[in-house]
């Protein structure tokens, strides 16, 4: 089970990974539209959902009494991830 949750914590923080590219993207495009600053955090997000889900398919086939403690894992991977991301850079300044 130990194992589990360490690979799913893993899995978490690369499921935050293009979320975090897509944030990068967006704070760093001149336009100051809205909706371009939106479709880059929806397209990052959906990417983001994607690698979450394929690795949770991917241990339900591998190892199925393990699903619940590394999907735990690993959602609570990616808030915390990207909780710390938007924090340090909108308040730790």
């Amino acid at each position: 089970m130990v194992a589990a949750i360490v690979i799913g914590v893993i899995a978490g923080f690369i499921g935050f990974l293009p979320l975090f590219a897509s944030l990068r993207l967006a704070r760093k495009h001149p336009s100051v539209s809205v909706a371009n600053a939106a479709l880059y955090g929806l397209g990052g997000t959906f990417v983001s959902l994607v690698v979450v889900a394929v690795a949770l398919i991917v241990c339900a086939l591998v190892a199925r009494p393990q699903v619940l403690p590394f999907g735990m894992a690993e959602i609570v991977s990616l808030i915390v991830c990207t909780a710390v991301y938007v924090w340090r850079k909108n308040v730790a300044r």
